[in-house]
């Protein structure tokens, strides 16, 4: 009596004792198998016979052909073809291939950083002007006189008037000093101020201030030219032409919404119009127009933005691991540096999007991460 490998739907191995009374009902089997030296043996179509491997020898198969002497960690159908066409099969190997190459650690930590957006886009709009402000620091700039190199820039989001400031020196220790400081709190709390702060690492969570950031920074480039020192004394300049420039979100300049009328600009005054010259319309209704208008511009761009998104998630304790930065690369690897570090534990999430971390020996990260520098890790 002999001993047959056979295969069950759902690829596991059985083993059969063959006799003179079941060998009928291997009949369908055996034309498509054959036993060859004690091995089973899968006919090949288009080439010589293959052979059929139990789990363990699979595994080992995978193993050597993916990250062994000649393999290359390559994809889960690339893994799959090859090891057929090494001479090898079993019911489900495209499924283990795919499956062993998810848990890949070397092909997690280099696997290349995704550019579709993972969340879906929350426009942040101000009720009125001057209720909600975003700020943020540009730097380092060209020194100035006063080796003035840092700019604070903040943007109203309703009516979209900036102020910006020059200063010799932002450190990261004072600006934190300051906004935890309890005079800062206390101050807040006195004229119901709500304090909201983006995740490191991502400007987009900030986007209006960023957004405000390019459009000085271009304007500034274009006045400069060689005088790259002089951006101080440039600075009032392109002030007044942001603020006197129709915005596409609101369709009017920042001006009228802030002071309740139009602004005359230099040109006006040498050249009248019947602008100029009438007299000033009631602009009563143009914050509620704008607030209409703008509603309409988040509208449209969320939409937009969202058939691009790729939504993702994770619950609390699964394993992640986080995108690599300049200051958290490993020291002369160069192009050869990974992309993604950890993994961390989920400690805690909101609905912001935004994670807490902690490393695996329960050591919690400073800060919270954004999802879109994280990704889950498979083990």
């Amino acid at each position: 009596m002999e001993q047959t490998t056979l295969y069950n739907t759902s690829g596991q191995t059985t083993f059969a004792r063959r006799s003179q009374a079941s060998t009928q009902d291997l009949g369908a089997s055996r034309s498509f198998h054959s036993e060859l030296g004690g091995h089973m043996y899968k006919r090949s179509f288009t080439g010589p016979y293959i052979r059929c491997l139990s789990h363990s020898e699979a595994l080992y198969v995978l193993a050597e052909l993916h990250e062994g002497v000649c393999g290359n960690h390559s994809g889960g159908r690339s893994l799959a073809h090859r090891a057929h066409s090494q001479g090898y099969y079993w019911p489900i190997m495209k499924k283990d291939a795919t499956a062993y190459v998810k848990k890949c650690d070397k092909c997690q930590r280099y696997a290349p950083i995704p550019h579709m957006p993972s969340e879906t886009l929350k426009p942040i709009s101000g009720p009125w002007p001057f209720a909600q402000w975003g700020m943020d620091i540009v730097e380092p700039l060209p020194a100035a006189p006063a080796q003035k190199k840092f700019l604070l820039i903040a943007t109203d989001y309703f009516s979209k008037w900036v102020e910006a400031e020059a200063y010799a020196s932002i450190k990261d220790k004072d600006v934190t000093k300051f906004f935890d400081s309890i005079a800062f709190r206390n101050f807040c709390s006195e004229l119901n101020i709500r304090n909201s702060y983006s995740t490191p690492r991502y400007p987009q969570s900030n986007g209006q201030a960023e957004a405000t950031n390019k459009t000085l920074i271009n304007a500034l480039k274009k006045r400069l030219e060689q005088a790259k020192g002089k951006w101080v004394e440039e600075l009032p300049g392109v002030l007044w032409a942001y603020r006197t420039t129709p915005e596409r979100s609101t369709g009017n300049t920042p001006f009228p919404l802030a002071y309740g009328m139009d602004a005359v600009i230099p040109t006006e005054i040498r050249l009248p119009t019947i602008r100029t010259e009438a007299t000033q319309q009631d602009d009563a209704n143009a914050e509620e127009s704008a607030a209409i208008r703008m509603a309409d511009y988040q509208q449209r761009a969320s939409a937009h933005y969202n058939r691009k998104a790729r939504p993702r998630s994770f619950k609390n304790g699964t394993l992640v691991l986080r995108k690599v930065f300049e200051n958290t690369t490993e020291t002369g690897a160069g192009k050869f540096q990974a992309n993604w570090e950890g993994p961390y534990i989920v400690s805690k999430s909101s609905e912001s999007g935004a994670y807490h971390l902690q490393k695996l020996d329960g050591t919690p990260l400073l800060r919270p991460w954004n999802v879109s520098n994280l990704k889950q890790y498979y083990q």
